[in-house]
């Protein structure tokens, strides 16, 4: 009786099912190895695979060492516990699609400014209060009456620079 309770918890994996997970941690220690030095700081891995990451990004046009090197970080991930991995990653993942929206949303003011001018910098004082209306207003001005569209291109960076410094603020 103890024997088939014992058969009963043993859990069946496919070999199929094996590759997969394989796989998914060598698409990990893909992803590892393309993030900055800055960014890897923040995940928290051991020295050897730090090392293996860093041999990763060395490597350079040669497709097979490179694709041994990932099946390497592979087993070096399986022997570990990858979740805390996961969970930095989609935390810089999520950092990352806040400051895109960020981006966006500064750009849909700056042409917003462009086409409306003054009614348009009234809005953008009603919900972001940290914006500078003289400045935004003499940029919209620089920007109307610029001579050359590089003129114009530059004074619209300038107002651009302006919105996104006062939503990070």
């Amino acid at each position: 009786m103890e024997n088939e309770a014992e058969f009963d918890e043993i859990e069946y994996v496919s070999k199929s099912q094996l590759k997969r997970e394989s796989h998914a941690l060598q698409d990990l220690g893909k992803r590892l190895a393309s993030l900055s030095d800055d960014l890897l700081a923040r995940i928290p891995l051991d020295d050897q695979l730090l090392e293996a990451i860093a041999l990763a990004k060395r490597i350079q046009n040669k497709r097979s060492a490179l694709k041994r090197h990932y099946q390497f970080l592979g087993k070096l991930l399986r022997a570990r516990d990858p979740e805390p991995i996961i969970a930095a990653l989609a935390e810089i993942d999520q950092e990352s699609q806040q400051s895109i929206q960020r981006h966006h949303r500064a750009e849909r003011w700056r042409d917003r400014i462009i086409d409306q001018g003054f009614d348009a910098i009234e809005a953008l004082l009603e919900e972001v209060e940290r914006a500078d209306r003289q400045k935004l207003r003499q940029l919209w001005r620089n920007h109307k009456n610029a001579p050359t569209d590089a003129r114009r291109t530059h004074n619209a960076r300038l107002i651009y620079k302006e919105i996104k410094q006062a939503l990070d603020s």
